[in-house]
């Protein structure tokens, strides 16, 4: 791991007139910290800096325009705490075609001085380096991305006019064409421009250039004191600023070998792709390579995300409800496991099936603690199947939302709120956005309540939207903090610790067995002897994480359950002892047992 004194620990913080803190000079800030530490801010720059109060003219990007990216679009970065504050990221061969190419006419145009306006159209490229990992993984294979002519008329802000020359020189037709392509279509309140560099360039990958006028410098650096200050304001950004302090990043080496583990156990990522390396192969070369995620794109995303510092986090737009975005939100989660905190590997916590029970409580629904096995149950799907459908369903226009698995168990179970739901996306002038809108929203509403008290009691985490992540030390708290919080605003769900189960070997254990109500591989358990216990065959335990939240609550209201003593049975001389609780649920009326450990998250 990189010992970086904790990455930022020599950081101060600006107010939020840009006054620094003592130790601290706006030379120093610019050339390098005191303390020892030489990590500053450099922006990969983005469109999210607007204050809250101004119109926001940027859509962000997705089919036909309409769904949020934020979740999955590494363009949704701003600026990073960097080593060198006069580096830059930008699409690889543009700088020498601009050099040797466009015309010295349109380029005077912009300054007087060559050197500067090559730097400015420089600058503007970094705005489309994200298209270079959209079109790699799928996202946006034609490489387009939205622009707000506001913004880039105050990042290139020597005039007026700048934003504008410099997309007329990289718009020039040169003997390969032009660098850069506009469709020139723009909707005030609905659309941007959208841009994308022309085929010799598009997806060739990306290099870093050190910027040597002082006017790009000097454009730069302002760039940083108002993206800095915005952060400042928010409260999950400044949480990051103070958690980054405590974390230490892996090597390439340990990625590496872990990288090499996940794929021999045949490791699957959240979006239900394979993990696999190219081993120098082009991606033709494996015929299902849209179901895989390969190991060194991964990597470069992280070298992406860290080699010259990381992220200062940033507070997405409207339309992601003001989701944050930083280092750690884009990073691999495989990658993003291996971050020591304080030396510790770390704990995350999240929140079981949020956006759905968001959705229960925003639109008058009736159903509590609603989970994604729930749905698989009930609708005999995979429970992948179902995660990844809810990613979107609550996204998507009418039509499509009654093509997907999920519609029937809404419409059968929850009609009245799924009623609501699509009267809102016809009425809203947001239209069909509208209903992702408000559960980012709310998510982000209960995120900063939950970071706000642990801040207060002195404990600052790691952000990912709906999970947090933090040294292990304080799982116990979070997780308390996280059950009050989401219980007062009447969201019923519970969070959960990814070292629960760890730390639970028998459901450990039970989960890997052959059950058909989980479709989990079986595994031997531990035998016991015969008792005159209570013997319960397996497949009428229920394992449903619904029925555990709805439990857990009634233990938390003060609510006295008799487990009693019981024998589970797998197999012949194959048993487990446990306490059991009987049950009647509606959606598994089969499993009429739970088992204790399964509840309480212990033997």
């Amino acid at each position: 791991m990189l010992q970086n004194q904790s990455l930022l620990s020599n950081l101060y913080f600006f107010d939020n007139n840009f006054q620094l803190h003592d130790n601290f000079s706006y030379k120093s800030l610019l050339g390098k910290f005191y303390l020892h530490s030489y990590y500053l801010f450099i922006n990969d720059v983005l469109d999210n800096t607007l204050p809250k109060d101004k119109e926001v003219l940027d859509i962000p990007r997705v089919t036909a325009y309409n769904d949020d990216n934020i979740t999955t679009d590494i363009s949704a970065q701003l600026s990073l705490f960097v080593i060198n504050n006069n580096r830059i990221k930008i699409p690889s061969k543009v700088e020498y075609v601009i050099r040797k190419y466009v015309s010295r006419k349109l380029l005077k145009e912009i300054h007087k001085d060559i050197d500067v306006a090559i730097e400015l159209c420089l600058l503007f490229c970094t705005q489309l380096n994200s298209t270079y990992f959209d079109i790699k993984n799928g996202s946006q294979p034609n490489g387009w991305k939205s622009l707000r002519a506001e913004y880039l008329r105050d990042f290139l802000s020597l005039s007026p006019m700048t934003y504008k020359n410099v997309i007329m020189a990289l718009e020039e037709p040169l003997k390969r064409g032009a660098i850069l392509e506009c469709d020139h279509v723009s909707i005030k309140g609905e659309k941007n421009h959208f841009y994308r560099l022309t085929p010799p360039y598009l997806g060739k990958g990306i290099v870093s250039y050190d910027l040597k006028t002082k006017e790009a410098r000097s454009l730069l650096n302002k760039h940083y004191y108002r993206v800095l200050g915005e952060a400042k304001k928010n409260p999950i950004c400044e949480n990051l600023i103070r958690f980054y302090q405590d974390i230490t990043l892996p090597t390439m080496d340990q990625i590496n070998k872990e990288a090499e583990r996940l794929i021999a156990s045949g490791y699957v990522t959240k979006k239900n792709k394979k993990l696999i390396k190219l081993n120098k192969h082009a991606r033709s070369y494996y015929k299902n390579h849209k179901e895989l995620s390969f190991v060194e794109d991964a990597i470069e995303i992280f070298e992406y995300l860290t080699d010259n510092g990381l992220l200062i986090p940033t507070v997405g737009g409207e339309a992601s409800g003001g989701r944050v975005v930083d280092s750690f939100d884009l990073m691999p989660s495989w990658i993003r496991n291996l971050v020591l905190v304080n030396g510790k590997t770390l704990v995350e916590s999240d929140y079981s099936c949020l956006h759905p029970n968001i959705t229960i409580t925003l639109y008058d629904g009736s159903t509590s603690y609603l989970t994604h096995g729930d749905l698989g149950l009930e609708l005999n799907i995979d429970v992948k199947t179902v995660k990844k459908e809810h990613l979107s369903f609550f996204n998507k226009e009418v039509w499509q939302m009654k093509q997907s698995p999920l519609y029937p168990y809404y419409q059968q179970n929850e009609p009245r709120m799924l009623q609501n739901v699509i009267s809102e996306k016809y009425n809203s002038q947001h239209k069909h956005k509208i209903t992702s809108r408000r559960l980012f929203a709310k998510e982000v509403e209960v995120m900063t309540t939950v970071i706000q008290q642990l801040n207060k009691e002195g404990i600052f985490v790691g952000y990912v939207y709906d999970a947090l992540f933090f040294h292990p030390d304080y799982a116990k708290r979070v997780k308390e903090v996280m059950d009050t919080v989401i219980q007062q605003y009447g969201i019923k769900t519970i969070a959960k610790l990814s070292n629960e189960e760890k730390q639970n070997p028998i459901m450990d254990s039970l989960k890997e067995t052959k059950v058909v109500l989980n479709g989990i591989k079986r595994k031997h358990v531990p035998k016991v002897e015969k008792t005159s216990l209570l013997e319960i065959d397996v497949e009428a335990i229920n394992f449903s994480d619904r029925v555990k939240l709805m439990l857990q609550e009634k233990i938390n209201n003060g609510e006295q359950l008799d487990f009693v003593d019981a024998t589970i049975v797998f197999g012949k001389n194959d048993t487990i002892k446990d306490k059991v609780l009987m049950i009647r649920d509606r959606l598994n009326p089969k499993a009429t047992y739970v088992i204790q450990s399964h509840v309480l998250g212990s033997a």
